[in-house]
């Protein structure tokens, strides 16, 4: 049964994203193949995936968590 809801992870900061991406890359491994609990866990992987990349290609803005300001 695939996860249809929407995973936003926004506003989670750069650490936590991190940090969540690894523990939910525990609970997958530990997960039984076959496992219904699997879709859930990659779609929030993905989700986490897909904000960390977007991060990385825009340019830091000021005062938003997770992310650097550069001063010149």
């Amino acid at each position: 049964m695939p996860d249809e809801r929407v995973h936003d992870v926004s506003g989670m900061t750069d650490s936590e994203l991190e940090r969540a991406r690894r523990h939910l890359m525990v609970s997958l491994s530990l997960a039984s193949p076959g496992s219904p609990v699997r879709g859930p866990i990659l779609a929030h992987i993905s989700a986490i995936d897909a904000e960390l990349e977007e991060r990385a290609g825009r340019p830091a803005a000021s005062g938003q968590p997770g992310q650097q300001t550069h001063l010149a």
